[in-house]
């Protein structure tokens, strides 16, 4: 699970990351990100992905990828997954590198050095 410290829990926060966050999308999870501290994280997933088991279904997949992979992304930078209609039914694995490739994309990952 992850931690109190980086979960996103506040109306007025989402409202602030969709009012002045940059939105990129890819095959199963649209994210907005900005630049700002405490690092934080969002998660949302409508009724159009389905019914309850689904939504908590999909909101666990991108928490845990939010998760085993928060060492690679950058601090002070707050950022909201949406849950897209496809993603139902998908594996972990597949989530992981869609969400691996819009986060690369939004430039919220670590640069490694050699």
């Amino acid at each position: 699970m992850l931690k109190r410290q980086f979960r996103l829990r506040q109306k007025s926060g989402f409202k602030t990351i969709f009012e002045l966050g940059k939105n990129y999308s890819s095959k199963y999870v649209a994210i907005y990100v900005i630049s700002k501290s405490p690092t934080c994280f969002g998660f949302i997933a409508s009724k159009k992905v389905g019914n309850a088991v689904q939504r908590n279904r999909a909101k666990r997949l991108m928490r845990e990828v939010i998760r085993l992979n928060l060492p690679k992304i950058k601090s002070h930078v707050q950022i909201i997954c949406i849950a897209r209609v496809r993603i139902k039914g998908v594996s972990y694995s597949e989530v992981e590198k869609s969400m691996m490739y819009i986060l690369e994309k939004a430039n919220a990952l670590k640069s490694e050095k050699l």
